[in-house]
C-alpha cells in the first residue's frame, strides 16, 4: 500500500478525474431516453437531434452540479484534515455543511435568487467552523483534535437547531417542500445557471488551497514550527479556513447538505497518493467528483421515484468510511 503513494499524483488526479467526466458521458447517454454518443457529441454544439437536445438539457444540470459540487465538499474536507492535522475533520463534523444550510436555508425562506443564497451559505458555513475552531481554541485542552470534534459537533448542533426553526415557520405549502427536498440534498433541481454560479466560487477555493500548497503541509506541523521558517501561521489558516468554507458553501448551495463526500473522497485519495497537500487536494476533488456522479446515478436506479442523494451519500459513505479509516489506520 505504501508503495501506491509515489505514484505520479498529478497521473492520479487526471486518472480519476476522466473516469468521472466519463461515468458523467455514460449518463448523459444512458436512462429512460437513450441517445447515441454520437448524437450527444452534435448536441453540444447545436447540430443534434431533438432528443438529444432534451437529454443534455434535462440532464447536464444535474451532472455538472454533482462534479461540482463533490469536487468542492472534497477538497474543502482535504483542507480541513491538513489544516487542522486531523483525519477526521471535515465539512460535516465541524459544523460548516450545517452552518451553510443554515444560512441557505433562511435565503431560501425569504426567496433569495442563488447568488444570496450562496451569500447566506458562505456566511454561515464561515461563522460556525469560527465558533467551532474558536472554542476548541479556548478550551486549552491537550487533545486539541479531539476538542476540536466535540466543538464542531457542538457548533454543527447548534446549526441544526436553527435549521429546525426554519423548517417550523416556513410556509408549509409553498416553502417547507422545497425547503426539505433541499436539506435532503439533491442534483435534480439544479440549473445550468446554478451549477455554473457554483463553478465559480468552488474553483477560486479550490486554487486559494492549492496556492497554499507546502504551505498547509508546513502549518500541519504546528504554529510554532511555520513561524520558525517565517509564515505568517494565523493568517494563512484564515484564509485555508474562509476558501475551504467558500466550497462547501457553493456545494451546499446548490445541492443542499450532502454528507460524507468531504470525508470519504480525502481517505481514499490518501491511500493512493499520501498526505501531501498539494498532492492530496487534486487526487480528493477527482474522488469526490467521482463518487457525486456515482451516486446521483444511484438514486434514479429505483425506477420512478428518485432517492435523495443526501441519503444515499451516508448509506453509502458510512461503511465505506469505515473500510477506510481502518485501512489507513493499519498503514500508520
Amino acid at each position: 500500500m505504501a508503495a501506491l503513494g509515489q505514484n505520479p499524483s498529478r497521473l492520479v488526479a487526471a486518472g480519476l478525474a476522466l473516469l468521472a467526466l466519463a461515468v458523467a458521458a455514460s449518463a448523459l447517454c444512458t436512462g429512460p431516453l437513450a441517445i447515441p454518443p454520437g448524437d450527444l457529441a452534435a448536441a453540444l454544439i447545436g447540430r443534434g437531434t431533438p432528443e438529444a437536445e432534451l437529454a443534455l438539457a434535462l440532464r447536464g444540470p444535474r451532472l455538472l452540479a454533482a462534479l461540482t459540487c463533490g469536487a468542492a465538499l472534497a477538497g474543502a474536507g482535504a483542507g480541513f484534515q491538513i489544516l487542522f492535522r486531523n483525519p477526521l475533520a471535515s465539512p460535516d463534523l465541524l459544523g460548516v455543511s450545517s452552518g451553510a444550510g443554515l444560512g441557505a436555508a433562511t435565503a431560501l425562506l425569504f426567496g433569495a435568487g442563488v447568488f444570496l443564497i450562496q451569500t447566506a451559505a458562505f456566511v454561515g458555513g464561515l461563522a460556525i467552523g469560527a465558533l467551532a475552531v474558536g472554542c476548541a481554541a479556548l478550551t486549552r485542552s491537550g487533545d486539541g483534535r479531539l476538542a476540536l470534534i466535540l466543538c464542531g459537533v457542538v457548533a454543527g448542533a447548534l446549526a441544526s437547531a436553527g435549521l429546525g426553526l426554519v423548517v417550523t415557520i416556513a410556509e408549509p405549502y409553498s416553502q417547507l417542500p422545497a425547503i426539505t427536498y433541499w436539506l435532503l440534498g439533491s442534483f435534480s433541481r439544479a440549473t445550468l445557471s446554478e451549477a455554473g454560479l457554483a463553478l465559480i466560487p468552488a474553483a477560486g477555493g479550490a486554487a486559494v488551497l492549492l496556492w497554499l500548497g507546502f504551505r498547509l503541509d508546513v502549518l500541519s506541523l504546528g504554529d510554532e514550527q511555520a513561524r520558525s521558517l517565517g509564515l505568517p501561521a494565523r493568517p494563512l489558516r484564515i484564509v485555508a479556513l474562509c476558501a475551504a468554507a467558500l466550497m462547501t458553501s457553493a456545494a451546499v448551495a446548490v445541492a443542499g447538505l450532502v454528507g460524507w463526500i468531504g470525508l470519504l473522497a480525502p481517505h481514499a485519495a490518501r491511500l493512493i497518493v499520501g498526505d501531501q497537500a498539494g498532492r492530496l487536494i487534486p487526487s480528493a476533488m477527482a474522488m469526490g467528483a467521482l463518487f457525486a456522479v456515482l451516486i446521483d446515478r444511484l438514486s434514479t436506479a429505483f425506477g420512478a421515484a428518485e432517492l435523495p442523494v443526501g441519503l444515499l451519500a451516508a448509506a453509502v459513505g458510512a461503511p465505506a468510511f469505515l473500510i477506510l479509516f481502518i485501512l489507513n489506520a493499519r498503514r500508520a
